[in-house]
């Protein structure tokens, strides 16, 4: 399976996040030119055209500078038509559409606890899609097939945010010259920092890159999120002091007394917790794994233990356990489940390991009964969603 640690070999992940990640661009030169034929290919693209309904704008896309679409391109021949004329052909999220990819950017969320996702670019020689411009996102830029040159320079404004909704500001192209000239050859990838100025253009060959983005959640972010936590205290809902006649006294005070309020939160173990919780099980861009028939209540587990679980795949989830209350909460994006009773050894193994069979749950709570109250409970994981059926000797979990 493809993952952040793959992506970067030689490169160790904490070299990486220590000389690089956020700060510094860089080339990682594969010694294997189809190291990436597993995740993508000419043949990938073309069934994507040829079998997805491709929305224009919000599916696929074209660009190339100094030009214009002047007609909505809908139709695969009008997609053709771009390419013969030097478009850029883009295809969004195709975590969204092929399986590999789908476990690719789950993986790379899950090891960084940030959203990721993955877009294609297919590029004509001597063709340029972008001009000169820096993103709002961590990017990885995967050379698919053919060849393409890279221009990348130093920021000019730290950290910038969405700029295409004009969150933030725009401070100018870079006065320096760039730090990184370089050609992309297939297997090789590229790492550029959010708000690094870049463009690309594509040798004498036609080019395919994926470019996984990686979208960081900030400080601001946690603060709306805690804004929402605070609806329910009636001190943040009242309302600000009036300003009769231009005095602003009160008003000026009640926001210092706000500001203590919020200073005394750093104290508060359990709403750290609250906000970690909600930012671990909500970086997925994917939505949860549906599994029939094991899903649908109809379909029993095998009395005698040999049926195949595992967990559900792009399903962030987060276990707490109450030990004072013999209790467990599991958290995921959408819902909240209580296990009140539950063997803590099961729950932990549950939950740690990819794929199991009911017979090796069963022997991980030796003092319950398995048909009365091992089973059930696992009957009301797959329900939630949680966990998934899965095939008997499957060397793969979900192959």
């Amino acid at each position: 399976m493809f993952d952040l640690d793959t992506l970067l070999h030689p490169i160790p992940l904490d070299r990486f996040l220590r000389d690089h990640w956020t700060t510094k661009g860089l080339v990682i030169r594969s010694q294997e030119s189809g190291r990436f034929n597993e995740l993508f290919s000419w043949a990938n693209l073309n069934h994507l055209i040829n079998f997805h309904r491709l929305r224009f704008n919000e599916d696929i896309r074209f660009a190339a500078i100094g030009k214009k679409l002047f007609a909505v391109p809908d139709m695969p021949d009008d997609w053709v038509r771009q390419c013969r004329d030097g478009y850029t052909l883009i295809i969004n999220r195709l975590q969204m559409r092929l399986p590999v990819i789908a476990e690719m950017a789950s993986a790379i969320e899950r090891r960084l606890g940030h959203r990721c996702q993955v877009n294609m670019y297919c590029s004509w020689p001597e063709q340029q899609g972008f001009d000169l411009h820096h993103d709002d996102h961590e990017v990885f830029i995967l050379q698919i097939e053919g060849t393409k040159r890279w221009v990348v320079s130093e920021g000019t404004y730290l950290y910038p945010l969405d700029k295409y909704n004009g969150i933030t500001v725009d401070t100018g192209q870079p006065s320096g010259p760039p730090y990184i000239e370089t050609v992309l050859q297939p297997g090789d990838v590229l790492y550029i920092p959010r708000g690094h100025w870049h463009f690309a253009v594509a040798c004498d060959v036609p080019s395919v890159h994926l470019t996984v983005g990686v979208t960081c959640r900030t400080g601001l972010y946690w603060l709306k999120w805690l804004a929402d936590e605070l609806m329910c205290d009636p001190g943040w809902r009242r309302n600000l002091p009036s300003v009769v006649d231009g005095d602003t006294t009160d008003l000026a005070e009640h926001m210092r007394g706000l500001l203590a309020r919020l200073a005394a939160l750093a104290s508060d173990e359990k709403l750290v917790q609250a906000g970690i919780a909600h930012h671990l099980t909500t970086q997925g861009t994917r939505s949860q794994e549906v599994s029939l028939p094991s899903q649908s209540g109809f379909h029993p587990f095998a009395v005698d233990g040999r049926t195949w679980l595992r967990r559900a795949k792009f399903q962030p989830v987060k276990v707490e356990h109450e030990a004072e209350h013999a209790r467990h909460r599991i958290i995921t994006a959408t819902k909240r489940i209580t296990l009140d009773g539950a063997p803590n050894a099961l729950i932990d193994q549950v939950f740690r390991r990819e794929r199991f069979t009911v017979a090796e749950a069963a022997a991980w709570a030796p003092d319950f009964d398995a048909a009365e109250e091992i089973v059930p409970l696992l009957r009301r994981l797959v329900d939630e969603g949680l966990l998934v059926e899965d095939a008997p000797g499957t060397d793969r979990p979900g192959a």
